[in-house]
């Protein structure tokens, strides 16, 4: 309803209208400010820009004052009901990774000189306890060398090592994801702790992207560092770098006219503690996302 008013210049009235309309296929993407009843403030469909955008929020404070809804105080109730396909608990007792993706340097550029020169990207990564504690056997030795477990480096290649420097993409296929290699080598072991390196590759490359009869891929080289604390049953360091070169495009990845072969990185790390670090992985947003993301 916010969006026909934005994007469609509706009015409030007009919006409310329509508000169960949602079977009509039109983009809305945006920036939008509205009263929690959806009368629109103000809206940007450039989500680029940061003076646009504070100078959106601006306006939208302004017209606040001549707001014609929410004139009294609103308390929000919780929900009484949540789609049981887009419900999620966040693993605050298991292993939390930030993402985060952007082009690296080309020895001849020819894009236009402007922000996706720049452009950077960020998601998160899922890891449930159980799953951690099969990263780290009971019993190891300094030079053991054993794979990271396959359900962790499908989920990994499939779902994050993907080209979303500019937009979205969809992971890949179960059968590409598969060809992802990632090998953990004890550096030291100690009484209160267990060190690794990671290494390996990620081959992949899908044809037919999306019925287009088009291919993109990602040829991807990792390594990381790894610190596992034996009293705290956690991860106190989780490194790891995926450089490679990607190419090709899908629907929403922004790689219209830059699907050439060209490098890219990949970088993860334990996520903080801020609110926007329980922000959960963007799979998510699709009916049935995180079921398949923790499918074994």
């Amino acid at each position: 309803m916010i969006s026909w008013q934005g994007r469609y210049k509706l009015t409030f009235q007009e919006a409310w209208k329509k508000r169960l309309e949602v079977t009509h296929g039109k983009n809305h993407q945006g920036f939008y400010a509205a009263t929690v009843e959806g009368e629109l403030l103000n809206a940007d469909g450039d989500p680029h820009s940061v003076d646009r955008t504070l100078a959106m929020l601006d306006r939208a404070l302004k017209n606040w004052q001549t707001r014609t809804t929410q004139l009294q105080t609103t308390t929000i109730k919780p929900l009484v009901q949540r789609d049981p396909d887009f419900q999620w608990q966040y693993p605050s007792d298991g292993l939390v990774l930030q993402v985060g993706i952007r082009d690296l340097p080309r020895k001849v550029d020819h894009r236009p000189d402007n922000w996706r020169r720049n452009a950077h990207n960020l998601d998160y990564v899922w890891i449930t306890r159980e799953e951690m504690l099969q990263i780290v056997p009971k019993m190891v030795q300094q030079g053991d060398t054993f794979p990271l477990p396959s359900v962790l480096t499908r989920r990994l290649a499939r779902f994050h090592l993907l080209d979303y420097v500019h937009g979205e993409t969809p992971p890949w296929p179960v059968e590409v994801a598969k060809r992802a290699d990632l090998q953990l080598r004890v550096i030291q072991v100690s009484s209160e702790k267990v060190q690794f390196s990671l290494s390996g590759r990620a081959p992949l490359r899908e044809t037919n992207v999306e019925g287009t009869k088009k291919e993109r891929g990602f040829d991807a080289t990792l390594y990381g560092k790894l610190i596992f604390d034996r009293r705290k049953q956690r991860f106190t360091r989780f490194d790891v770098v995926a450089i490679g070169t990607r190419w090709g495009s899908t629907g929403h990845s922004g790689r219209r006219n830059d699907d050439a072969p060209a490098p890219m990185g990949i970088a993860f790390t334990l996520a903080g503690n801020e609110p926007r670090d329980r922000t959960p992985p963007h799979i998510s947003q699709s009916r049935n996302g995180l079921r398949e993301y923790f499918a074994n």
